[in-house]
């Protein structure tokens, strides 16, 4: 019996199985199951015994608990959303600038590019408090951390110039937070920085020619090329900082956790989730209108 050989279209979607199994096997165990578990444990009473936990369907009388009694969980889930929106504009702007900088040709540009690249090498959200409250306050004192990370006199002088509230506070936030904002825009730079290296030459050859300016030319054939980077840059500091640990909603689920207020935890961190999506789900629907498909 003759047998059927496999179309090159067929071998190449095989393949294509093959190289995702273990995506797919890790997402399915360590991502979905924890999450469809999750979801009921949310619903539930749970007691621990020695047999493990014990669930009783409670509805959603863990999530009214959560919200109605105490109204902080609200008042934290609108200040993170708020702190997101401030980080979110920085971060992503501040990568493209240093993503523009590092493009260029310059001595020790592959060592800047590395220096930037840190981040991602080091685990940020930990290192960032050791750096912050341990090793620097041990090394230079308390009273000098404060001056580093604070902005006290810049923003004094904000308001005797006569500026408003809300954009005082709003460099009063990006100020106080530049550490961390520089700290975790290693990926973002570095993805930028790829989307720059693949704009051909050509586009700026043509466009010199036509007697564009270097400001034209970044907005008519540099953002344009860069655009869909852009959009995986914001939801990825979008996410990046919604689970950032430092983040108060992140450090009140871990207090509900080890308080052993599990079901407290649960409906938070389910919400949070939720909330989540819905954010990136905006982000996706608003810019993805404005993204220049390559």
């Amino acid at each position: 019996m003759k047998k059927q050989r496999l179309s090159l279209q067929r071998k190449r979607a095989l393949s294509g199985w093959v190289f995702i199994t273990p995506f797919l096997i890790g997402f399915l165990y360590f991502f979905l199951v924890p999450l469809i578990k999750s979801v009921i444990y949310s619903f539930s009473s749970i007691k621990m015994s020695s047999t493990g936990f014990q669930l009783t369907w409670v509805g959603l009388r863990n999530y009214k608990r959560t919200f109605a009694e105490d109204p902080d969980n609200l008042r934290m889930i609108l200040t993170s959303i708020g702190n997101v929106l401030v980080t979110v504009i920085v971060v992503v702007i501040f990568s493209l600038i240093v993503a523009l900088i590092l493009n260029q040709k310059f001595p020790g540009n592959s060592a800047m590019r590395a220096i930037f690249a840190l981040p991602i090498i080091i685990s940020s959200g930990v290192i960032i408090v050791l750096l912050k409250e341990n090793v620097l306050q041990q090394n230079m004192g308390a009273d000098t951390v404060e001056t580093i990370f604070q902005s006290n006199g810049v923003l004094n002088y904000l308001r005797q110039v006569g500026l408003p509230d809300n954009i005082v506070n709003f460099f009063e936030s990006v100020i106080n937070n530049i550490f961390d904002m520089v700290w975790r825009s290693g990926m973002q730079i570095i993805l930028f920085l790829s989307a720059l290296q693949s704009i051909s030459p050509s586009s700026y050859e043509a466009a010199l020619i036509e007697g564009a300016t270097p400001w034209e030319s970044f907005w008519f054939v540099t953002f344009p090329m860069i655009s869909p980077f852009l959009l995986v840059n914001t939801i990825y500091t979008v996410i990046d900082t919604f689970t950032d640990s430092t983040n108060v909603v992140m450090q009140k689920i871990l207090s509900f956790i080890n308080g052993i207020e599990y079901e407290s935890a649960l409906s938070l961190g389910m919400a949070y989730f939720l909330l989540v999506l819905a954010v990136v789900g905006i982000v996706y629907g608003v810019m993805n209108r404005y993204i220049r498909d390559k």
